[in-house]
């Protein structure tokens, strides 16, 4: 198990840039359709596995998350997209940060 600290996300699915602190705390994520609220689900589930399930599973009829998942301006440059987790491993007693496995930056604590 792991608890997110925080989390970044630039030029991925709908959403620019967007830092989340999350520490301690529980959230929810509110808005009208296409907004980005799927896609910070996404960003999360992307960088922890390599992939979005809900693009590539069973009946998605030809998506792709190299096609679908990066922001649309920036479709054709997948590479652009960054996220990045600040997480505590509770198990290993560590928080450590989790992607990007492109354009590496590091995250403040």
């Amino acid at each position: 198990m792991i608890r997110v600290r925080k989390l970044h996300i630039e030029s991925f699915r709908r959403t620019r840039d967007l830092d989340l602190n999350i520490a301690d705390k529980s959230f929810g994520i509110c808005g009208s359709n296409g907004t980005g609220k799927s896609g910070v689900v996404d960003a999360i589930e992307f960088c922890l596995t390599g992939d979005v399930t809900r693009l590539s599973g069973q009946g998605t009829a030809g998506l792709s998350v190299k096609s679908h998942a990066p922001h649309i301006d920036k479709r054709s440059h997948p590479e652009n997209a960054r996220i990045k987790i600040l997480c505590d491993v509770p198990a290993l007693g560590k928080t450590v940060e989790i992607g990007p496995l492109i354009n590496p930056r590091p995250m403040a604590v």
